[in-house]
């Protein structure tokens, strides 16, 4: 198995693959668990072959740009990468190692832009112009506010 794609998610799919195929010996009347370990061992040997394939540097770039922002978004991924696999077999599947990996890049992808919106946001609260301006809009708000709460007390009086 390339070496990279082992790292970032051909384990979690070795792994899940026992995981289930335990089940299946726990539960030996739900063939669903033995069918989710056979997609998966289907799937860790197909993530095997694409070494050096397109997906393959399409995952290292995303991985490479989530680390420049923040390294916490692992964990989260992490849930998410095994949430994922748990279900295959029961809530989903794949037809291909390459469309489970399009999917794992995505999701590296959803997770750098998370990271870049909230960095941007606390660089954006972080400057006092725009702290200025909040606090003007929250005084402008409480005007207005007590303007209608006024025009309604003179209206009531009618």
């Amino acid at each position: 198995m390339s070496k990279y794609l082992n790292e970032m998610i051909g384990c979690q799919v070795e792994g899940t693959a026992e995981w289930r195929r335990q089940k299946a010996r726990q539960f030996p009347d739900d063939t669903r668990n033995l069918k989710a370990a056979e997609e998966l061992e289907r799937l860790a040997a197909e993530i095997d072959a694409l070494s050096g394939s397109e997906i393959e540097k399409q995952i290292s770039v995303a991985h490479d740009a989530l680390n420049e922002h923040n390294d916490d978004a692992w964990i989260d991924i992490n849930e998410t990468v095994s949430a994922e696999l748990r279900g295959l077999g029961f809530h989903s599947s794949y037809a291909t190692a390459t469309e489970l990996l399009e999917w794992y890049r995505d999701l590296l992808h959803e997770k750098r832009d998370e990271q870049i919106e909230t960095s941007m946001r606390e660089q954006v609260e972080e400057d006092p112009a725009v702290r200025t301006a909040q606090a003007a809009l929250e005084k402008a708000q409480a005007d207005l506010k007590a303007a209608q709460d006024l025009a309604y007390v003179k209206l009531s009086r009618k």
